[in-house]
Parts: structure tokens; C-alpha cells; sequence
């Protein structure tokens, strides 16, 4: 979009129209470059010609809150200029965009002398006070949700204990009495099983948190698939359902529990979606960026496809679909522990084919 094509001068005449551009300057900024910040002088009102910039407040935590977005053709920074307060948000450019800045002023010398553009500000002043509202009963809601999440895992798990305790020690005793293989193979199966419930309790109570405190390792790829596989065998045991792993000899760094939590989450979706399926098909594959220092992890199934109307959204909390006693959790838990391994996870999915899901872990120092 050119600048005198922006909304902003629609009703500015020609000769005002030279004036105000002259006077302006045009950046382009790369994704997350700050624009402006809070808390610095409302010099300037910025119009959005092309991309989208994130609004966003920091929290007492340090952690920013992204409020709301704004797109190409829409301008901020008029409130700051008309009241003269300091900005009450950060602005960071979301992906790439292109901005002009109009000195204010340029621009309040413009509105006393043609106050042409008054009802487009108040109407701006209007929307954004609209948008920051949604935003913030949204982030409110989402809050209120997660803490009563968090009560409720941390009940479960204080009382989940003690008959897990029992169901672990029957296992131990009956393992002590029956040494043959087959029951040793199942008791431990049975104790696994139960510190897997109570590991998977726990990481729903730290997301619930917004926190992980992870116990990080060399982890033997490999190793870590036999055990998943050993965890899950009914999945292996599946007629119609082929499950292909091809895995290097390469360790990441991190913690055990928590990534079979996430392949538990990938795989247990596409088996779940495979059910009805003639032949189904899940492929699990590796790769080793030595340059990067970091392995890449492919999951690709062939169960149809993740629907288009959630996939913006699909790793936010709460959002499901074709499960009748699905939480929406899954997904949003499996990123969070991800993004805590300063890894990545990304899909790119077609209706009716099938899904690939790739994450990016950082490779154990020396592997």
C-alpha cells in the first residue's frame, strides 16, 4: 500500500496530503522489532501499511501479554497524541511490516487547521478501547480456566497417591512371588504406567502454572522410542494402523518424561483419528542438523488432516475437535513443553491426506 492510499488520508486534500507525507517517515520492520515502546513520549501516530503489529503490556511477571493486533490499513498512537500521556503499550511488529511515522506535530498542526481526520481518531479511540476489552475479558477468562485447572490437578494428585502407592506396591509384591517373565513384564508395565499418570497430572498442574522446571539430560533417542513403544505396545498392536520408526543413533538434551509426554499427545491423536481407517499409516523420523546443533523429529500420519478452522489455533488451550472426551490440552501442554526445551513444533496439514508434525530439539552437548 502506498501512504497517501491509506485509510488515514482519505479525507485529506491534496495539497495537506504533500504536507503530512513530506513530513513522514517509512520503516520497515522484521517480526518482533520493537516499534515503539511503553512507557516512551506519544511523539508520533504510526499508520500500518502493510503486515500486522502485536500491542502488548508487561506484566509484574516480565512476561508480556499480547493485547491485540493490529493489520494493514489501521494506525495507533493517536490516543498519546490527543491526551499527551506516555504510550501504555509496547508495539512490535508481527511478521514483517511496513510503517509510517507522521511527527505529531505535523499532525496536530493538520487537525487545527483542517479537522477533516477528528472523527476517524475518535472512531480509532473507539476500537481500540473495544478490542483492548475483548482481549483482556479473553486473557481473563483463559486465566480462570487454567486456575481452576490447577486446583483441580493438584486435588487429583494429592489424592491419586496414595491408591497409586497401593496399585504400585501389589505390582512389586506380585513380581516378588512370580518371577517368570510374562509377569515381570506386565508389574513393571503396571508401575510405569502409574508414575507416567502421575507425571502426566503434574506437567497439567505446571501448565496450568505457566511453568516447567525441567531435570535436563542426555537423552538417548533411541532409547527413549523403545520405551515409548513399550509404554504404548496396544498402539504397535493395531491391524490397521502400520507404525514405521526410523531412528539414529543421537541424543538431545532434556528430560524423559515430558517428550514421551509430547509423542504420546502426536502419536495418540493420529492412532485415535486412524481408528475407522482402511490403512493407516504413522511414520516417525529423525535427522541431525550438526551445523544448528539441533535434531529434528517428523511425525507423519495419514489421518485426514487437522481441520482449517482450528489450525490457527490448535495449540492453544481448549481447542479440539472430533473427540468426545477430549479436554483441548493436549496440544497446548505438548508445545509449552517443547518451547521449555528452547525447542520448536510446527505441522503443516492437508484436509483429506494427513499431517506432519516437525520439532526441533537442541542435540546433548558431544552427541
Amino acid at each position: 500500500m502506498q501512504p497517501e492510499k491509506h485509510p488515514f488520508f482519505k479525507k485529506v486534500e491534496s495539497d495537506q496530503l504533500k504536507v503530512l507525507i513530506e513530513s513522514s517517515t517509512i520503516s520497515t520492520f522484521q517480526h518482533g522489532a520493537v516499534i515503539c515502546e511503553e512507557g516512551s513520549p506519544s511523539d508520533s501516530i504510526f499508520l500500518i501499511l502493510a503486515g500486522k503489529v502485536a500491542f502488548r503490556k508487561r506484566l509484574p511477571t516480565k512476561h508480556l501479554l499480547t493485547v491485540s493486533l493490529g493489520e494493514a490499513g489501521g494506525f495507533f498512537g493517536e490516543i498519546g497524541v490527543l491526551t499527551h500521556d506516555v504510550r501504555s503499550l509496547r508495539v512490535e511488529s508481527h511478521g514483517t511490516s511496513e510503517i509510517v511515522r507522521v511527527p505529531r506535530g505535523a499532525l496536530l498542526k493538520y487537525i487545527e487547521d483542517m479537522p477533516g481526520p477528528a472523527e476517524s481518531l475518535l472512531q480509532s479511540v473507539i476500537r481500540h478501547l473495544h478490542q483492548t476489552t475483548r482481549h483482556y475479558v479473553d486473557d481473563m477468562v483463559h486465566q480462570e480456566k487454567m486456575a481452576v485447572v490447577g486446583s483441580m490437578m493438584n486435588t487429583i494428585i494429592h489424592d491419586f497417591k496414595n491408591p497409586f502407592c497401593v496399585i504400585s506396591m501389589s505390582a512389586q509384591l506380585l513380581r516378588q512371588k512370580h518371577d517368570d517373565e510374562q509377569t515381570v513384564r506386565l508389574c513393571s508395565n503396571v508401575e510405569d504406567q502409574v508414575e507416567r499418570m502421575l507425571a502426566m497430572a503434574a506437567d497439567l498442574a505446571d501448565y496450568s502454572k505457566g511453568e516447567y522446571h525441567l531435570d535436563l539430560s542426555a537423552i538417548d533417542l533411541p532409547g527413549i522410542f523403545d520405551e515409548f513403544r513399550s509404554l504404548n505396545y496396544p498402539f504397535f498392536d493395531v491391524e490397521n494402523i502400520e507404525i514405521d520408526l526410523k531412528i539414529p543413533k543421537v541424543s538431545v538434551l532434556g528430560e524423559r518424561s515430558k517428550l514421551i509426554r509430547v509423542f504420546q499427545n502426536l502419536v495418540g491423536n493420529a492412532v485415535e483419528a486412524l481408528e475407522d481407517a482402511d490403512k493407516g499409516k504413522i511414520e516417525i523420523s529423525v535427522e541431525c542438523h550438526d551445523l544448528k546443533q539441533e535434531v529434528r523429529i517428523r511425525i507423519r500420519d495419514n489421518a485426514g488432516g487437522i481441520p482449517e478452522s482450528i489450525r490457527e489455533r490448535f495449540f492453544e488451550p481448549f481447542v479440539s475437535h472430533g473427540k468426545s472426551g477430549g479436554t483441548g490440552l493436549g496440544s497446548a501442554i505438548a508445545k509449552s513443553i517443547i518451547t521449555a526445551h528452547n525447542g520448536t513444533i510446527s505441522f503443516e496439514s492437508v484436509m483429506g491426506e494427513g499431517t506432519l508434525f516437525l520439532i526441533t530439539l537442541p542435540m546433548a552437548p558431544g552427541a
